[in-house]
C-alpha cells in the first residue's frame, strides 16, 4: 500500500512539474548552457564578446519639441550646470500614438539590423515583438518579471554579452538593438514568440 501511494505521489509531482514546465519554460540562462553541453558547443563569455563589433554603432538623434535655436553665436554661460554635461541619460521618447511609436520601431529595427546583421527579417524582428508585448515597452509580465517590448529577464539584460545593459530595460530603442544583437549572435531560440511568428 504504501509503495504504490509512493508511485502515485512521484506520478502526481512530475505531472505537475510537466504543466508547470509548459507554461512557464526555464529560462534561457538555465538552458543554454545545458543546451551547450549536450551539443559540444559551450562557448564563453569572452569569445562572445570578441564577436561584437561595438566600433559601429550610431547615436540616434531624438527631436524635441523645443524651438529652433537662432544661428547668432551666443556666449557660452559662465557658469556651466555641470549636471547637464555629464548627464548620460537618454532623452525619453513620447509618442502621439500607438501607430506612431510602432513606426518608429520599424526605423530603429532596420537601423539594428544595419549594426547587427542577423539573418532573419525586419518582419520577422517586429512580429516578435509584437507577439511579446503587443508592442508596449512599459509591460511588464510577472512570471520572470519580464520587462519591455521583447520580454527581457532582468539577468538577462545585465548579462556581459548586452553592450545596451546601461539603458534602463524600458527603453524601447534599447530593447530593439540589443535584441538585434542577441540574433546576431545566434539567441533566438531565447524568445519562445520566435517559433510563433511569421
Amino acid at each position: 500500500m504504501r509503495l504504490i501511494f509512493i508511485v502515485f505521489l512521484l506520478a502526481l509531482v512530475g505531472g505537475v512539474g510537466w504543466i508547470a514546465g509548459s507554461l512557464h519554460p526555464a529560462p534561457p540562462a538555465i538552458l543554454d548552457p545545458i543546451k551547450n553541453a549536450i551539443s559540444g558547443q559551450d562557448e564563453t563569455t569572452a569569445e562572445i564578446l570578441d564577436r561584437l563589433d561595438t566600433s559601429t554603432e550610431t547615436n540616434l538623434e531624438i527631436a524635441t519639441d523645443e524651438p529652433e535655436r537662432s544661428p547668432d553665436p551666443v556666449e557660452p554661460d559662465p557658469s556651466p550646470d555641470p549636471e547637464s554635461e555629464t548627464s548620460t541619460d537618454p532623452i525619453p521618447v513620447v509618442f502621439e500614438n500607438q501607430e506612431a511609436a510602432l513606426a518608429q520601431y520599424r526605423v530603429w529595427i532596420s537601423e539594428a539590423r544595419a549594426v547587427h546583421p542577423y539573418p532573419d527579417s525586419e518582419d520577422r524582428m517586429f512580429d516578435v515583438m509584437m507577439c511579446e508585448s503587443g508592442g508596449n515597452p512599459e509591460i511588464v509580465n510577472p512570471a520572470g518579471p519580464y520587462t519591455g517590448l521583447f520580454q527581457y529577464v532582468a539577468g538577462t539584460w545585465d548579462g556581459d554579452w548586452n553592450t545596451y545593459r546601461d539603458q534602463a530595460i524600458t527603453d524601447a530603442r534599447a530593447q530593439i538593438f540589443a535584441t538585434a544583437l542577441a540574433w546576431n549572435l545566434g539567441m533566438q531560440s531565447h524568445w519562445g514568440c520566435y517559433t510563433r511568428a511569421h
